[in-house]
């Protein structure tokens, strides 16, 4: 049997994809080119085609577990479960589903993947929930121009503190979740090991860099404007913005602390450190 995994080569997709190919589990990576690197194999799929749906469900696909990665700055959450209604109806038993920690299960909810949250908790699937905080890969694929030429690292989250995690730690909580002998059947938060603010993470590349590397502190509405004029859709830009502000009140802090949710189980830490990916990817960041 074989897991699919939509954003199959994301940064989560495909760490998610070769672990499961480390174990010898089939693997079928989902994208829009209907292309995916070595060794997988790769079907053409697109959240706003449903015909691709089809085909990446189809018999000979012999698909059983689906890593769920909804489409980025989308508001439809009705295309996901279309599909996922489409997926169980094709006898898939387990789903991985992308979250975030701040994202609650809620069919009324404003972002689209609370609502497929929600659907799976209706449907009676087997399922789990990664709820990732923010991403360390964050520096290395939004900060890139804004350090190599100008600097600075940017925010609207002032002094709040997260605990940043690494997309393979992302996957790994992902792949116990799929290749559990039991289902969780429940959410689980993803954190890293430390906490550290936007100005601790300026301080920490500027050791690693050989230069002063500082912490632009933009409003919320300052930040999506920003967000908006370097293309983002308005509603998903005031989205980013506003989670900024969640982490200035202590949101992220707060998962991190959550001994309730790690007695349950609810709790994975991830193993990687902003100063251990600055050092392996200083690079990134040259003067340019």
């Amino acid at each position: 049997m074989t897991t699919l995994i939509t954003g199959g080569t994301g940064r989560t997709g495909l760490a998610l994809a070769k672990l499961l190919h480390n174990i010898n589990k089939p693997v079928l990576i989902a994208t829009r080119s209907g292309k995916a690197p070595e060794p997988f194999k790769a079907v053409t799929f697109d959240w706003f085609d449903a015909t691709t749906h089809e085909a990446a469900l189809s018999p000979e696909a012999n698909v059983d577990q689906v890593y769920i990665v909804p489409a980025p700055a989308s508001s439809d959450a009705s295309v996901v479960i279309a599909f996922v209604n489409l997926a169980i109806s094709r006898g898939v038993k387990r789903f991985a589903l992308l979250s975030a920690t701040i994202f609650e299960p809620d069919s009324k909810s404003y972002v689209p993947v609370g609502v497929v949250h929600q659907h799976l908790l209706d449907t009676g699937v087997d399922y789990v929930v990664v709820r990732p905080t923010w991403f360390i890969q964050t520096f290395k694929v939004n900060y890139a121009v804004s350090i190599g030429k100008d600097d600075h690292i940017f925010s609207a989250a002032q002094d709040g503190r997260i605990p940043w995690v690494s997309t393979d730690d992302v996957a790994q909580a992902a792949f116990e979740g799929l290749t559990a002998e039991k289902s969780p059947n429940k959410d689980i938060f993803v954190v890293g090991p430390e906490l550290h603010s936007y100005e601790d993470a300026a301080k920490i590349l500027s050791s690693v860099l050989g230069r002063t590397i500082t912490h632009k502190r933009y409003t919320v509405e300052e930040l999506a404007d920003f967000y908006i004029q370097i293309g983002a859709p308005p509603e998903y830009a005031n989205i980013l913005a506003e989670m900024n502000r969640k982490v200035e009140q202590g949101s992220e802090e707060a998962v991190f602390s959550d001994s309730t949710a790690a007695a349950e189980g609810r709790k994975f830490v991830g193993k990687h450190t902003l100063l251990e990916f600055f050092q392996e990817n200083k690079s990134v960041w040259a003067k340019s």
